[in-house]
């Protein structure tokens, strides 16, 4: 019964590993190796099957105990072959996209993929009691003492090719995606079981069950390890849908409709709608390129940041325009935060500065304030902007306030 436990453990740890293996393949296909690694548990979930069927099988005299032992290590010697197969495979692939780009080439790995993930169960079944004719028998069964012996000859076989495969692994990969070191701490959990096992001189439950503890503890960590990034990539995704990537502060989507719910509560207080214009950014992209033109962008959002409270939403709208949303406060206020962004940035780029900016910059603001009587983000935003159109037309570096 304990070691049925464990093998259900195994299957849905295998079951769980595969359909996250799988999914992750289904978001980038580019990615062959995931799909080749999905199939490598899958396939053990095949061995599984046929070792809890044999577990229920009842036992009826000695011949009967050697012919489940047997089974048993059948399938759990061609379990691990078609998993170092298909991660071999995988391995393989890694990292050649002459591969992904021929169609005939990836069909043609994914039909070698199907021998260990087909053939080598077919095989393990047919190797097995279940026909006679070509039985393989991998352990002896002594009626004196009741026990089974191990055969030694095969977990050495398996040392060395896990073995192998660890080393190619880490060689190949140098363990640098999130996936590789994950199968290499399988490889390794799965070296160890196999070390455990060539002490083992007859059916010696505690070291057998140590080296299942072993699988289930590494499986487990990989499910828990591959559960966190799942929850990491939504954080990230989430994070993506409100930030600019260049800036990390909020975007146009994110500054709209926080204007928007400010606007939808039952109480509206004083609020505060500033547009933030680069002044001759477009002749900066033009005279010393792009790369220099984010560079600039990203130490004007940081000299902002810091002439801003923590609570006051930045978001950029587009290009060098960037949106700023204040609550509680008045328009004395207001005024005395537009004109310290202003001067901070205008100080802060100049001559020898530590954003490393080519030329001074400065920036055009353009103010609106509200006591809370409108409730049309359009007038809001359009009043908005006639100040920093205003601003800009009486030559920038200004601050403009309007309000409604």
């Amino acid at each position: 019964m304990n070691y049925l436990m464990v093998v259900v453990a195994l299957f849905f740890l295998n079951a769980v590993i595969f359909l996250f293996m799988l999914m992750k393949y289904f978001t980038n296909k580019q990615i062959l190796p995931t799909l080749i690694l999905s199939l490598a548990f899958l396939s053990g979930l095949i061995y599984l099957v046929e070792t809890i069927v044999i577990i229920h099988k009842p036992i009826n005299g000695s011949t009967l105990i050697q012919t489940k032992s047997n089974d048993l290590s059948i399938f759990y010697i061609f379990r691990q072959l078609s998993f170092i197969c298909l991660t071999s495979l995988a391995l393989f692939c890694y990292g050649k996209d002459n591969i992904l780009d021929n169609n005939k080439k990836k069909t043609g790995i994914l039909l070698l993929a199907l021998i260990p993930f087909l053939v080598f169960p077919l095989l393990a079944h047919n190797l097995s009691s279940y026909n006679a004719d070509y039985s393989l028998y991998v352990v002896d069964y002594c009626p004196d003492n009741h026990t089974a012996t191990w055969g030694i000859n095969y977990t050495k076989i398996l040392v060395c090719l896990w073995a192998f495969l660890l080393f190619f692994i880490i060689m190949r990969t140098r363990l640098a995606s999130e996936l590789w070191p994950l199968i290499a701490l399988l490889c390794l959990a799965s070296l160890c079981c196999n070390l455990l096992l060539l002490t083992l001189d007859e059916y010696n439950y505690t070291i057998w069950y140590i080296s299942r503890g072993i699988e289930v503890s590494s499986k487990l960590f990989v499910v828990s390890f591959l559960i966190y990034n799942i929850f990491q990539e939504l954080q990230l995704s989430s994070k993506l849908a409100v930030h600019d990537v260049l800036t990390n502060i909020y975007n146009r989507r994110y500054f709209f409709n926080s204007v928007e719910s400010l606007l939808s509560r039952p109480v509206v207080k004083d609020f505060c709608v500033m547009l933030v214009d680069i002044n001759q950014f477009k002749r900066i992209n033009a005279q010393w390129g792009h790369r220099v033109g984010d560079k600039v962008l990203v130490s004007i959002v940081d000299i902002i940041q810091q002439s801003i409270r923590p609570d006051d939403i930045l978001a950029r709208l587009e290009g060098e325009v960037f949106g700023l949303l204040f609550t509680e406060l008045n328009s004395a206020q207001a005024k005395i935060i537009a004109e310290r962004m202003r001067k901070n940035v205008e100080l802060l780029t100049g001559f020898s500065n530590r954003y490393d900016v080519p030329e001074q910059m400065t920036i055009s603001i353009g103010t609106v304030f509200s006591t809370g009587d409108t409730r049309n983000i359009s007038l809001v935003m359009t009043e908005a902007d006639k100040a920093l159109r205003e601003a800009k037309s009486e030559g920038g570096n200004k601050v403009i306030i309007h309000h409604i």
